[in-house]
C-alpha cells in the first residue's frame, strides 16, 4: 500500500518537474531573445534571435517524434528509404568541368 503511494508521489514529481522544464525552456528562451535585441540594438539581431527561438522550440516540441524516428531508424534500418547515391566517373566528363 505504501509503495502505491510513493510510485504516485514519484510520478507526480516526474510530472511536475517535466511541466516546469518546458515552461522553463520557453521563458529562457524569451530572456534570450530579449537580452540579444537590447544588446545588439539591432533588427537583423532580434529577427535572427526570434528565428532561433522558432527553431529551438520546434525542435523541442518534436522531440518526441524525432526520438521515434530515431528509433526506428535504428532497429530497422532497411525498412529505411535508401540513400542517393552518386557515381562520378571521370572517364565520361570533359575538360568543361572540374571535380
Amino acid at each position: 500500500m505504501l509503495a502505491g503511494k510513493l510510485d504516485e508521489l514519484g510520478d507526480s514529481l516526474i510530472k511536475t518537474v517535466t511541466d516546469w522544464g518546458g515552461a522553463g525552456l520557453v521563458a529562457i528562451l524569451i530572456v534570450l531573445v530579449i537580452v540579444q535585441i537590447a544588446r545588439q540594438m539591432s533588427m537583423k539581431a532580434a529577427i535572427g534571435a526570434v528565428i532561433g527561438m522558432i527553431i529551438v522550440l520546434g525542435i523541442y516540441k518534436a522531440r518526441n517524434d524525432l526520438s521515434d524516428m530515431f528509433t526506428d531508424e535504428v532497429q530497422h534500418p532497411a525498412n529505411s528509404s535508401g540513400a542517393v547515391v552518386v557515381v562520378i566517373d571521370p572517364s565520361r566528363l570533359s575538360d568543361r568541368f572540374v571535380l
